[in-house]
């Protein structure tokens, strides 16, 4: 019943949602959405199966720092960080606390800002560095997860905040919703200047489009690595979803991509 349900609310979503259609959007983003494997390095799942956990490269320091926005009741990305030694930084304002502790978990109920919302609850990114004294560091890991809010966050953050982060994974959403378009286009074009994407997943549940023939979904999980620390080789020819990935949504399709091909 319940997948019934979450089936009729996507199709009115989609309905109601004004689409790109333009097909030179579409082949800008696939340009821009262009991955490369890191030379020496293997992808591993980081975080629970299915909704949750998220492909990264396996490239870990004990003793490092993580960043991780958007908690809501799933801490399994944290401690799957915690326990490869990092400090792991936690942000949600919309919790009271943490499902469950851990020495390694700094929690605090706060978010990140949009650049649009006026909430005292909400911090920019390098106001949270400076408040936790790592301004000077580097190598640190970033994820995050905020149902929108990072675009405004991608938007003004600064270039030289994203290069304190060897690795950051986002969810991004709207990706293919007409009001925000070139919005996405500029903001990914900022992030290819410092980071290289190594993953593209796109969450199931999710409406999409096919242009071209490929698949463009209103919601995708990102892994980027930034481009100073690695080596990169062309991997155009990856198909997507990868044998490590996982439906955010069991029993649904994945979406199968063509994001990363050139075929």
């Amino acid at each position: 019943m319940l997948k019934a349900f979450l089936k009729e609310k996507i199709k009115k979503i989609i309905i109601s949602r004004r689409i790109v259609t333009s097909e030179n959007y579409y082949r800008e983003l696939h340009s821009l959405l262009k991955i490369d494997s890191a030379e020496g390095f293997d992808l591993i799942r980081i975080g629970r199966d299915y909704d949750g956990g998220y492909i990264m490269l396996d490239d870990f320091e004990p003793g490092g720092i993580a960043y991780s926005f958007g908690i809501s009741g799933d801490v399994s990305w944290d401690k799957d960080m915690a326990s490869r030694g990092y400090d792991v930084f936690m942000y949600d304002h919309t919790i009271d606390g943490l499902p469950e502790e851990n020495t390694r978990f700094h929690w605090s109920k706060l978010g990140i800002a949009d650049g649009v919302t006026h909430d005292d609850r909400l911090k920019t990114l390098e106001e949270l560095i400076s408040r936790n004294g790592h301004e000077g560091k580097r190598d640190m890991i970033l994820k995050m997860d905020v149902e929108g809010a990072e675009w405004g966050f991608l938007e003004s953050v600064k270039p030289e905040t994203l290069s304190q982060f060897s690795q950051m994974t986002f969810e991004l959403h709207n990706m293919i919703k007409l009001a925000d378009h070139e919005r996405v286009l500029n903001i990914l074009r900022k992030i290819n200047e410092t980071h290289q994407l190594v993953h593209l997943h796109a969450n199931n549940v999710s409406s999409y489009v096919t242009i071209g023939g490929r698949n463009f979904a209103a919601l995708f999980e990102v892994s980027y690595v930034l481009r100073d620390k690695y080596k990169f080789s062309s991997e155009y020819d990856v198909k997507l979803p990868l044998k490590i990935d996982m439906p955010n949504i069991t029993g649904w399709p994945e979406i199968e991509l063509g994001i990363g091909t050139e075929n």
